[in-house]
């Protein structure tokens, strides 16, 4: 009987740490061109698969045990330059490491650009047109699933006002452009941008209601990140918006949860301490 039990408990914790539903959100894919299901292939630099050709968003749901639970959120938008979704360090990774500090977790899945339309020249003049294009269909996931998250906070045992939102490389750039474009229902509490791909984002004005950011970045990463994440620090901090910058040397592009061996190692924790000391977190 004990061993039963245990066998059980085992099988209860795994399905906690993978998560325990997945909701459908909202979505038109009118103007978008669509074939065949989601791929799943190879990632850079693990055995795990990424995924690409989404076409219907989701998020997963991951909520962080009861004893531990802080009543804050975090939507969590992995990165692939809006071609592929990096779900396992970006995303799955992220939402363990946040319940274990009591923070639930909602790995977003925003629509990618098609598949077959991967490398295809469009003949338009930005020279990441289908990427930017996608963006004005991925920012929209990230809105409905703030809205989900808000609308149903009773059900995940968490608060409407302590709702945040995150993203990776094109997942920064989802996370960006759904904070400048958010409404009442929609508009998140605090956001982490982690080296945010700003080159499809087009500039604008930090909202009105300045929601606190937190920005990490490299100066070694390849995409040269770190300009643009200071540049969305400067316009925080000229509105005297509560803000943080860590801007490290060490650390290539798209470390996401994987350990460096740099200091840049720290920035999930640093991340967590300052959504204590804003009063996201207790």
């Amino acid at each position: 009987m004990t061993k039963k039990i245990l066998n059980l408990m085992v099988i209860f914790y795994s399905f906690n740490l993978l998560g325990q539903e997945i909701i459908t959100l909202p979505y038109d894919n009118t103007g978008l061109d669509y074939q065949g299901p989601e791929v799943q292939k190879k990632g850079y630099l693990t055995d795990k698969n990424n995924f690409q050709n989404i076409s219907i968003p989701t998020i997963q749901v991951f909520l962080p045990r009861g004893d531990l639970n802080t009543k804050t959120a975090m939507i969590v938008c992995p990165g692939g330059g809006m071609r592929a979704n990096a779900i396992h360090h970006e995303g799955f990774d992220v939402a363990k490491a946040l319940n274990e500090r009591g923070i639930a977790a909602f790995v977003l899945k925003y629509r990618l650009v098609p598949i077959h339309l991967i490398g295809k020249n469009e003949g338009l003049d930005h020279p990441y047109s289908k990427e930017k294009k996608q963006l004005a269909y991925g920012h929209l996931d990230a809105l409905n699933a703030i809205a989900h998250v808000r609308e149903n906070a009773l059900k995940y045992e968490i608060s409407p006002h302590k709702i945040g939102i995150m993203g990776f490389s094109a997942g920064g750039a989802v996370t960006m452009e759904a904070t400048y474009k958010s409404s009442e229902k929609n508009r998140p509490n605090f956001i982490a941008p982690i080296y945010p791909w700003m080159k499809i984002v087009d500039d604008q004005e930090p909202p009105a209601y300045g929601p606190p950011i937190f920005i990490v970045c490299t100066t070694e990463d390849a995409l040269k990140l770190a300009i643009p994440s200071a540049e969305i620090y400067t316009d925080w901090a000229e509105k005297n918006y509560i803000s943080e910058l860590h801007l490290y040397h060490h650390g290539k592009h798209g470390f996401g949860m994987r350990k460096t061996n740099y200091p840049v190692d720290n920035w999930f924790d640093n991340m967590v301490d300052w959504i204590d000391a804003i009063g996201m977190l207790n």
